[in-house]
């Protein structure tokens, strides 16, 4: 019997792999990280903690059990309608958005990328005033540094044009 016909709590096989595919490189990760020490590994063993955590809600909502219905109604709404075809054009445009946010990150650096990134997606794709834009970017940007460099203490990328190495 093919894999894509056999089934686990109602749900194809083929459904779970992605994310137990990437439950078994977290473990992986997880163990690595338990090779450091107690400092080093603080960070990373909680990535890859919350990482298990929201890849065991993943496989749960993926069943056709009530409780995987239900997850799947509270966590992903948009899920519970069949996906809409999305024509090739709109395709090709998402991947141009991820690579022009990437060569914006590699030109001006990730402080720079974040809120021009995020104000064109609010202002294209949300279709939001101009004022929301401007704040969820300036929001976005001041988490982003926040986070990183304040709380982590990294110094952030910041791009060929400000001084950054190739």
């Amino acid at each position: 019997m093919a894999l894509s016909r056999r089934r686990l709590l109602g749900a194809p096989l083929t459904d779970y792999l992605p994310a137990a595919g990437l439950a078994a490189a977290t473990l992986a990760y997880l163990a690595l990280a338990y090779g450091y020490t107690t400092a080093v590994r603080a960070f990373p063993a909680g990535v890859a903690w919350v990482m298990l955590v929201l890849l065991a809600l993943d496989l749960a909502s993926r069943t056709e059990t009530r409780l995987g219905r239900a997850l799947m109604r509270t966590l992903n709404p948009a899920a519970a309608a069949p996906p809409a075809a999305q024509s090739r054009a709109r395709q090709i445009t998402s991947v141009l958005w991820v690579a022009g946010v990437a060569a914006l990150m590699v030109l001006v650096g990730i402080l720079g990328a974040v809120p021009v990134y995020v104000f064109a997606a609010t202002r294209w794709h949300g279709r939001r005033s101009l004022g929301a834009c401007v704040a969820v970017a300036a929001g976005a940007t001041f988490f982003v540094w926040l986070l990183f460099s304040v709380v982590l203490r990294l110094a952030l990328y910041p791009g060929l044009v400000f001084g950054g190495a190739a």
